[in-house]
């Protein structure tokens, strides 16, 4: 059976965007930049879900040498201001005092959420801290923060896919596709 290049998501139509092989070489090269930087500081890498799973579990499996693995979940919340609140829904459990930490983002766009997420990371005093994320968008932005590993740098178009959902659907298929307008 043959990868279709559109999909249809309840109400909205989507384009193939990214193929699966594009996204696990993009993943291998920013591992061997974690290796270089990591391999002997025995990091705790934090999975923000639900987005970042198949990010991670990919990201997980290429790297050979001790490190611990715990997940986060986010929910934001619209209010009147233009930047959301956000709420831990499943809290980090594990103490990340004096180590070296990794947060794994399946994407960056305005930057809010993560920016939230390094703060009460860095309250709680880790020896390190860094970013990877499998998506950037430079152009959705809003925020001062800088990401250390991205695997890809993309447009900012409504995507799915990979991890990534359209009102909870989506994050089962191997590839990532973009909204058609």
């Amino acid at each position: 059976m043959g990868k279709s290049l559109n999909i249809e998501i309840k109400d909205r139509q989507f384009e193939l965007f990214i193929k699966e092989e594009t996204i696990l070489n993009s993943i291998n090269r920013i591992s061997k930049q974690i290796h270089t930087d990591l391999h002997d500081k025995n990091p705790l890498f934090i999975c923000v879900l639900n987005g970042a799973f198949m990010f991670a579990s990919d990201l997980m499996k290429q790297l050979d040498f001790p490190c611990e693995i715990a997940f986060i979940r986010l929910k934001s919340y619209q209010g009147t201001a233009s930047v959301g609140v956000i709420r831990e829904v499943h809290g980090l459990i594990e103490d990340v005092q004096n180590r070296n930490v990794v947060i794994l983002e399946d994407i960056i766009d305005t930057g809010h959420t993560i920016e939230y997420l390094i703060q009460s990371t860095l309250a709680k005093q880790p020896k390190s801290l860094r970013v990877a994320t499998l998506l950037f968008k430079s152009a959705a932005l809003q925020a001062d923060i800088k990401a250390d590993y991205v695997a890809m740098e993309i447009p900012n178009d409504f995507i799915v896919g990979y991890g990534l959902d359209y009102d909870g659907y989506g994050r089962n298929l191997k590839d990532i596709y973009k909204i058609k307008e």
